[in-house]
Order: C-alpha cells, then structure tokens, then sequence
C-alpha cells in the first residue's frame, strides 16, 4: 500500500542526456506542440523523474539510470528565461542550440544519489522498445512506482534562476523525506560533550513570519493564507528560537516565532506528542522533516488537541 505524492501530485519520467539544474533550470521540448501537451497534462508541483537517455551524448555509465528528480511550474518559458550562459554555450557546440527551446520552469530539483536502473524503478511505465517516446512525451508513474522512487537517496541541488538551496535542502535522504513527516528523531541521555539529564522537555510550534512563499521559492496565489510551520521539541524553547533564526540575515523581513510551547516530563513523552502532531498533520503539507505549510489556525488546533497538551 503507498502513501503516494500530496496533494494529488504526480510523477512523470522524462528522459535527458544529462542532469545539470544548476545551469539549465527547466524542461524543454524542441516543439511548441510538446510544450503545450506538457501544459495540459501537468500540474504545478508536479515531478519528474530524469533518467539518462538510452543514446546520443549521454555517458555510457549514465544510461537508463535515475539520475535526479525536478519540480515544475506549469508556465511556457524559452530556454534562454532560464539557462545560463555556459549552458546555452554548451548546447550550441554540441549541435543543439535549436532543439528543447519551448520549456517548463524547474522550481527545486533533487540528484539521484542510488544507481538505479529506470526498469527496476519503472517497470510498468518504461518500455524500452518506446524508448524515445517516452523521453520526448513523458509518462505517469504508477503509486506503486512513486513509492519505490520515493526510496531512492537524494540530495537537494541548486536550480538556476532560483534561490540557493542553502542549510535546509534534503542531504543523502531518501526522497520520501522531502514530502511526508519524518519520525521524531530519538533522544539519548548520558555523557556528551557535557552531561545530559533528561527531564522536562517541551513540544513547541514555531511560524515563519514573513515571506513564507518567498522562502519556499513559491509563486505568490491570491488569497492563500498559508504560513511555513515548524512541530519540534527542546528543553529550552528560548535557546531555540535563536538557533532557528541563526542563519536568517540580520536585514531579513522574516523570522521564526514559537507560537505555542507545552511542557512534558522527559523527552520521551515529548518525541511521543510530536509524533501525534505529524501523524494528525493530513490538512498541512508537509515540507518534509519538522516542517509544514498551510493554515495557521489548523495547526494551532492540532497542537491543542494533543492529549497533555490541552490542559496547559
């Protein structure tokens, strides 16, 4: 049984003959009619699944294997919105300065850190024998498939034309990770650098306040009332807070904030409340680790609906 993708998301696969985000930030077509099919067929926040083109430039080593994920804007753009120079250089010199040119945005992409095969990840969607067809018009995974790609490691790379990845982006993790809730990291007591006593722990919700779109890298929709939340634990809420905004520039609009905080008696007890709070999470999205985006209200009455947690 899979979990399959939020909100109703699908996963294509798409094949290219290398998987570089960091200098070309989009899907391209070479025909206008590919782009328009891929515009009504995608949805915003769809992904792809990029593996290597069975031919043509792609390394021998890198053939009909996983080579990255990307997220698209469901937006028509030219190659040259969203490409560097190097790159467009490069495809110049290798003959291909008119092909791909009608594109898609890439919004996040992901490099596939397992060698895997796109037969084993894809055995019902990839047939080799429509090879090119299927990297020309791509193909949707099965929930099935999802759920084996979703185990593939992965770490979070940087797209052109978008803002760095930065400290927070997903590293050497399986790519489910990215979208549903981890499990609450477990705690230890004893010698560290220092002695540790475990003791009064507290489950807290903080909220980006800000330009939580802005730091997701999402377009702003009209209306939409959704913040960027945090469900964590610590022993001192006041400390995290600091760590939390560390690596936020002093001249940045947005911080975080602890909205609420509860206290429990050891860490235990805490693990187990955040663990409610990520299992009960099915109106947020989830960002992946301790981290959501939606209603700031919905996330309040989760909290507070937290047994322990009521009575504070």
């Amino acid at each position: 049984m899979t979990a399959g993708l939020p909100d109703g998301r699908k996963m294509w696969i798409r094949a290219f003959y290398d998987f570089n985000p960091e200098e070309a930030g989009y899907v391209g077509w070479t025909m206008e009619s590919g782009q328009a099919r891929a515009l009504r067929e995608l949805n915003a926040g769809d992904l792809m699944m990029i593996y290597g083109a069975s031919a043509g430039q792609t390394k021998k080593t890198m053939r009909s294997h996983i080579l990255g994920f990307v997220e698209i804007e469901a937006r028509p753009i030219r190659d040259d919105e969203k490409a560097s120079g190097a790159a467009q250089e490069a495809k110049k010199a290798n003959g291909d300065g008119g092909k791909w040119t009608y594109g898609l945005p890439i919004r996040r992409a992901w490099r596939a850190l397992d060698k895997m095969s796109i037969e084993r990840i894809a055995p019902d969607t990839y047939d080799k024998d429509a090879g090119q067809g299927i990297g020309v018009w791509s193909r949707a995974l099965t929930p099935a498939e999802i759920d084996t790609a979703l185990k593939i490691k992965v770490t979070e790379v940087n797209v052109f034309g978008e803002a760095p990845v930065g400290d927070g982006g997903l590293t050497d993790s399986p790519f489910r990770e990215e979208f549903f809730p981890s499990k609450a990291f477990p705690g230890s007591s004893g010698e560290r650098t220092s002695i540790y006593t475990d003791g009064e722990t507290f489950l807290y919700l903080a909220k980006f306040d800000g330009d939580g779109a802005a730091l997701l890298g999402r377009p702003k929709a009209f209306g939409n009332k959704s913040v960027a939340l945090k469900i964590g634990i610590s022993n001192d809420p006041a400390s995290r807070s600091v760590q939390l905004n560390a690596g936020i520039p002093p001249a940045a609009k947005g911080r975080w904030r602890i909205e609420l905080q509860a206290p429990f008696p050891d860490r235990k007890a805490a693990e187990a409340a955040e663990q409610i709070f990520k299992d009960k999470s099915a109106k947020l999205e989830s960002l992946g680790g301790e981290f959501f985006w939606g209603d700031s209200m919905e996330a309040v009455l989760l909290f507070s609906s937290i047994p322990s947690v009521s009575r504070f």
